[in-house]
């Protein structure tokens, strides 16, 4: 008994545990010392999580020197919920639930054996950086603070203030209204192939405040995005629209922002993604496209057609899920309408009203008589892995683009892959690089790319070129780009883009 009083005495002195931890002692290493209070050199932190989090998910806690390189030898991790009334005695309190605190794989955690619900360290050596899982609790049970105390000798140790405690609360938003955390470090071991569908939800029965008065009009233009990296985005909330953007914003017209995607291709983008629009507001469309480690976001918009520049669309959406580092087997989100801040246009069909200057990107107020929270989806996306491939390194830039499905029709799919053959001419070469970086003649241009439109296409067209290594062109994510000395990698541009016009027949006019 003297020992359990000793270490409730001493917990309750310096606020490791409450009166329901009587056996629960964690002081590392058993130490008698007094603790220290921590000077910033260790944090402790809830990898994705800023403030909130998601009820149920699982989540990586991470325990480090802020300067990487102090060490510690041990250390405890626990969760504690917040405090509420006792359901029998109101005059005690008792916590809500914080979850379960638990080792990840390979780590240099073990289950505290006197203490539940926390970890401790595995053995003595010196360490910089460990890590751990937390499963957060059900719905309702409001904050959780994850606490650290740390040992860097053995009777040297920090108590779990500052930054040694991380609290954070339930986000009581929608799950599907909320985008999966950014992975700053995928590590997909292959490439792979999503499945996106489109599927509008925005109609006068379900949105009567929020539809167009003339309802045959109503219709969302093509759906367009890329897969990409993080050096690139197709739009960016509360930064200024580009002026692809803010054509399909006002006007349905997604050329110029297509331009702008395909000015990135082959680099920073991986996949043009475009799905035909929905024939109507409530029905689906339908297209597939490739991802890779280093392109593992998503973009797409689409604009509310007619407005005076509302759109829908998600931007760096992750597919690579940051909690096992493997690309997500579904994704679901729902879509509500933003404002490109070019037209100051009030409704539907308004008149042309130019913002000057433009405003940031910014939530689209259709009907301010309409609360925030009862704003219903206008769309939604859909996220599905199809399948895997081993990464080859073969990444030609390439367009998807599928046929539009309607609700419970047969589905229809096809794609389209942008590829040249390369030819060389030393003369071109010549005169486009220098000796110590050979570059191969341009490419014949693709075809004329764009909506056809009175039996005219008004697009853009692209050719490629490549490195030579020892007379023999190789791509630059292919799978001899290693060969290519890294001085010339991002001295000359593989692509080349410019505008073009061009005929069309009858046929593909009518059905555009």
């Amino acid at each position: 008994m003297g020992f359990i009083w000793g270490a409730l005495v001493f917990c309750l002195a310096h606020k490791l545990c409450t009166c329901e931890d009587i056996l629960c002692d964690r002081r590392p290493l058993g130490t008698t010392t007094d603790p220290l209070p921590p000077d910033s050199r260790f944090k402790i932190e809830i990898i994705g999580v800023t403030d909130k989090y998601i009820p149920t998910r699982q989540y990586t806690i991470r325990l480090s020197a802020t300067d990487n390189t102090s060490t510690f030898v041990a250390f405890t991790i626990w969760a504690r919920g917040d405090i509420k009334p006792h359901d029998k005695n109101p005059q005690k309190t008792a916590h809500l639930d914080e979850g379960f605190v638990f080792p990840s794989p390979n780590s240099e955690t073990t289950p505290n054996k006197k203490c539940n619900n926390s970890v401790v360290q595995t053995d003595l050596t010196p360490k910089t950086s460990v890590e751990a899982y937390w499963k957060a609790p059900k719905k309702e049970n409001k904050c959780v603070t994850i606490n650290a105390v740390v040992a860097v000798k053995r009777d040297v140790w920090y108590r779990q203030d500052g930054p040694l405690s991380k609290r954070v609360c339930e986000d009581r938003r929608n799950v599907l209204d909320m985008q999966p955390t950014k992975n700053d470090n995928c590590e997909a071991t292959e490439d792979a192939r999503y499945l996106l569908t489109f599927e509008g939800m925005w109609s006068y029965n379900t949105h009567s405040k929020m539809y167009p008065e003339s309802e045959d009009l109503a219709r969302f233009s093509d759906v367009v995005g890329a897969s990409h990296n993080s050096k690139f985005n197709v739009f960016k909330y509360n930064s200024d629209a580009s002026e692809g953007l803010k054509r399909l914003a006002e006007q349905g017209n997604t050329t110029q922002l297509e331009i702008e995607i395909m000015k990135q291709l082959g680099r920073n983008v991986r996949t043009i993604v475009k799905a035909v629009a929905p024939l109507k507001t409530n029905m689906r469309t339908t297209s597939m496209f490739r991802v890779t480690r280093d392109h593992h976001l998503v973009s797409l918009v689409t604009a509310l057609i007619p407005s005076p520049d509302w759109f829908l669309g998600v931007s760096n959406m992750e597919l690579c899920d940051v909690r096992t580092g493997a690309w997500a087997d579904n994704l679901t989100l729902n879509l509500y309408p933003m404002d490109a801040g070019t037209d100051s246009g009030k409704k539907f069909d308004s008149s042309n009203d130019e913002t000057m200057p433009p405003q940031p990107i910014s939530t689209a107020v259709i009907n301010p008589t309409v609360p925030k929270e009862e704003v219903r989806p206008f769309a939604r996306l859909q996220f599905d892995l199809i399948r895997t491939y081993r990464r080859t390194f073969n990444t030609e830039p390439s367009i998807d683009v599928t046929e539009t499905e309607v609700e419970d029709a047969e589905e229809e799919s096809g794609t389209a892959t942008a590829t040249t053959t390369t030819e060389i001419t030393s003369e071109d070469s010549a005169e486009k690089s220098d000796p110590n970086c050979p570059m191969s003649a341009w490419d014949e241009w693709l075809e004329c790319e764009g909506a056809c439109v009175d039996k005219q296409i008004e697009g853009y067209q692209i050719r490629f070129r490549h490195h030579l290594v020892n007379n023999q062109p190789v791509d630059l994510y292919g799978p001899m780009s290693k060969r290519i000395p890294k001085d010339c990698i991002d001295k000359y541009s593989v692509n080349e883009l410019r505008a073009c016009t061009d005929n069309c027949d009858e046929e593909e006019s009518e059905a555009n």
